[in-house]
């Protein structure tokens, strides 16, 4: 074999993978792209840790604000019915229905004694 040969076959090997200075620049940079995916996934796990732990005091705060406001609903029907009961009361009091029970008791009193009278006569002659 000649010697220019083997120099051609040995550049050609060398071409495919390239100076150990070549090999090294690519390599550094690899590295630093991984140190930024290693980054990237931390900051990713830190943030679908606060969005589970946003998401589980949301809960909890629903679940106690439905709470709150249950209470809060219930208090003001206990008023609602209370204020009703009270306006009732104010409304149908027996200072207002005194006049027009007596007015019913004379004169139904005094209607069914005008019919004893009246049925005494026709029934007793």
């Amino acid at each position: 074999m000649k010697p220019r040969h083997r120099q051609k076959r040995y550049h050609s090997q060398r071409g495919a993978l390239g100076s150990s200075a070549e090999e090294a620049l690519p390599l550094r940079e690899l590295m630093h792209q991984l140190e930024g995916l290693e980054a990237r996934l931390h900051q990713l796990k830190i943030g679908v840790s606060n969005l589970l732990q946003l998401q589980q005091i949301e809960s909890e705060g629903a679940q106690a604000e439905a709470q709150h406001s249950a209470q809060e609903v219930m208090r003001l029907q206990e008023a609602a019915d209370s204020f009703e009961i009270e306006l009732a009361s104010r409304i149908v009091s027996w200072q207002h229905l005194q006049e027009p029970f007596w007015q019913a008791v004379r004169f139904g009193g005094l209607g069914v004694l005008l019919g004893w009278v009246l049925a005494w006569f026709v029934y007793a002659r």
